[in-house]
């Protein structure tokens, strides 16, 4: 059968035709991102760490102030006396280790460095350097109350104790006082030798009751 070309016209303008619409997403990229692209992986930045100095310890006796707590602890002790370290052969005192140690080479005889001036010897090169003073009459520590001056720094603080009657070190026996812990210990060892003494004359009184 065959339909009239204007029926067909008609037929296909009534037909709904479905409008297919596509949507196209739009990314929009920065000019900064598109130049990490490029650039490929982004590297990290180092961040400096600010150095903040560490307080510094003070001294409780004086004005000085030292970078660790060792260090003020050592130099606390020339103002309390204190001498931890005894020599176990002859009970000499010392502040510090190192300086104990070197005091023990007294005992093998051994001094490596030698005065060219009038040939004494010493353990330390730091006691040659102050011996050698003597010798140019150099006097860099001079007493602030009598103007005394002297070769080496220990000196003048044993000096100054003499000045301000600072004697911390009490014997327990008879109650005499003492600048330093070293000359109590010498002072001790009199009374123990006295006891010791004592003690054996008591014994050769007792077989003679007998």
């Amino acid at each position: 059968m065959y339909l009239d070309i204007q029926v067909v016209i008609r037929m296909l303008q009534e037909t709904e035709v479905e409008e297919v619409v596509i949507k196209c997403e739009v990314i929009e990229i920065s000019d900064a991102e598109e130049e990490e692209e490029d650039e490929g992986p982004k590297k990290k930045k180092r961040v400096r760490k600010r150095h903040v100095p560490k307080e510094r310890s003070n001294c409780e006796h004086c004005p000085k102030s030292f970078a660790t707590r060792y260090e003020l602890k050592k130099h606390v002790r020339t103002h309390t006396g204190e001498r931890p370290y005894m020599c176990p052969i002859c009970g000499k005192t010392y502040t510090q280790l190192g300086h104990l140690s070197i005091h023990q080479l007294s005992h093998e005889g051994i001094k490596n460095f030698g005065c060219g001036e009038c040939g004494a010897s010493f353990y330390r090169k730091a006691d040659l350097d102050r011996h050698e003073k003597i010798h140019l009459g150099i006097k860099p520590h001079v007493c602030e109350i009598c103007s005394k001056s002297f070769t080496q720094k220990n000196n003048l603080v044993m000096h100054v104790k003499m000045h301000v009657g600072d004697r911390a070190h009490l014997c327990t026996v008879c109650n005499k006082r003492f600048m330093t812990r070293s000359k109590l210990m010498l002072h001790s060892k009199r009374h123990e030798k006295a006891k010791k003494v004592k003690s054996e004359l008591d014994m050769v009184d007792d077989e003679t009751d007998d």
